[in-house]
């Protein structure tokens, strides 16, 4: 068993000797490098062929690894070149990894420990700064990193997986097919992706105890169209799919099959990429995806504390489910207020 990892470079040779010297310390499981470089006009191009002598090129290293190296003309854009890395690659696992990435000690064995857990496990993202696991102010990365060691047997489901990291089985590529070069420099395509692969069955989950530290957007930002084209790519992405929802079950009343139902419901929502909140007076078992929160209050103060969450969250709920008429009566008299559609779950 093998992992082939794809990194799309462009510029930023600092950034990618970086990526590359990490993956050559950290990664115990068996692997091949696929570098695509979309042009690069700075010391890239001479960086990447001292790599190919030094490491003989698509031959075994020292250190076990293979490396692959492949100059555009131009530059592709970072889908294309991801494809075009899947293209070459043979392996059962692939790895989309950004050149702005820094990966810690057994990322690749854990995450791919995770994938091999569960068969409806298509695609991993580790745990990451980008997903909200962040080092204390001054605390190592490597240390940080280590501490999440005691998870590595742990996931977490995912509403969509994010590109700068992302273990895909080849089963789903075979199944689903390439990223959409519709998108075409980036961004959406990693998410679109994703609803694909949960579209025919299979989840994207975090691995807890894998961790791979991003420069965030280092690339992107160097690009003078970057929000023109977040802009289209949005559009694209929610006329394809729709926009996702922001969802408050309000559980003033409720029995044992109310609660199981609002679980498969809320984990169905969740899935298709909405983000579900629960507000609750008790603690309650809820399905375990990141896009899906509780928040607990006293049942003294209940109905005023959820109350003033919907009324001042930035972000407004698209919809309100409540199971008592009082709770439906006040909610749709403060409508002008919230602008949510307020139903009984």
């Amino acid at each position: 068993m093998r992992c082939d990892i794809i990194i799309p470079v462009w510029n930023q040779s600092a950034l990618t000797k970086d990526c590359i010297d990490a993956i050559l310390k950290n990664t115990s499981y068996p692997f091949r490098i696929i570098i695509i470089d979309n042009a690069s006009s700075d010391e890239t191009e001479e960086y990447l062929i001292a790599l190919e002598k030094k490491f003989d090129i698509n031959s075994s290293s020292g250190e076990g690894a293979k490396i692959l190296s492949v100059r555009n003309d131009k530059n592709i854009g970072f889908i294309k070149a991801v494809n075009q890395g899947i293209g070459l690659s043979s392996a059962p696992y692939i790895c989309i990894l950004n050149n702005d990435t820094l990966v810690m000690k057994g990322w690749l064995k854990t995450m791919i420990s995770v994938a091999e857990s569960k068969s409806d496990i298509g695609i991993v993202n580790p745990s990451s700064n980008s997903l909200g696991q962040r080092p204390e102010k001054g605390e190592p990365i490597e240390l940080f990193a280590e501490k999440l060691k005691s998870e590595t047997e742990e996931s977490v489901e995912v509403g969509a997986a994010l590109g700068f990291c992302m273990l895909i089985k080849r089963e789903v590529i075979n199944k689903i097919g390439l990223f959409d070069e519709i998108y075409g420099m980036g961004n959406f395509e990693d998410t679109d992706f994703s609803r694909r692969a949960v579209k025919e069955g299979y989840r994207c989950v975090r691995a807890c105890g894998a961790y791979v530290y991003h420069r965030e957007n280092a690339s992107f930002n160097h690009l003078k169209t970057f929000d023109e084209e977040f802009k289209r790519n949005s559009q694209i992405y929610e006329f394809r799919w729709g926009k996702s929802k922001r969802i408050a079950y309000i559980l003033d009343w409720y029995d044992d099959n109310v609660l199981e139902k609002l679980r498969s419901e809320s984990l169905k929502l969740a899935r298709e990429g909405n983000w579900i909140w629960y507000f609750s007076k008790e603690a309650i078992d809820v399905p375990k995806h990141s896009n899906i929160q509780i928040i607990r209050f006293s049942q003294k103060w209940f109905y005023l504390n959820s109350i003033f969450v919907v009324l001042k969250k930035k972000k407004k709920f698209n919809e309100i489910f409540v199971g008592s008429e009082g709770a439906y009566r006040l909610l749709r008299g403060l409508s002008f207020l919230h602008n949510a559609r307020v139903s009984y779950y």
